[in-house]
């Protein structure tokens, strides 16, 4: 797999959470799930990403990368594809961008 192949799906997954993002910072969404190359993940994103300066938004527009590899993620758990390996739980969990191969938002805030 090439190379722009494999950031494909980590620069979809970084658009998408920009615009589920207000303008405070908060998510419209409850967690997101990563399918990654190790298994799936589950998790909020952390305040890393969503303090990332507005000028690395811009740099990656114009084709440069923002230098983001990975993405934080709380209350995280993790069901590994290997059945020997149980799942396991983060208060804090940094994925590699590399490493997603899909994602989903789950649940939103304000319905009801």
């Amino acid at each position: 797999m090439s190379e722009s192949n494999s950031q494909a799906p980590a620069d979809a997954l970084i658009a998408v959470l920009r615009s589920a993002l207000g303008g405070d910072g908060s998510q419209s969404f409850n967690y997101m799930v990563l399918y990654t190359s190790f298994g799936i993940v589950r998790g909020r994103t952390g305040l890393t990403f969503s303090q990332e300066p507005a000028n690395a938004q811009a740099a990656a527009v114009a084709g440069h990368h923002s230098g983001q590899e990975v993405i934080e993620l709380y209350d995280a758990t993790v069901e590994h594809h290997s059945n020997h390996l149980p799942t396991a739980s983060f208060d804090r969990l940094y994925v590699r961008l590399g490493d997603v191969r899909g994602f989903a938002l789950v649940g939103s805030q304000g319905q009801g």
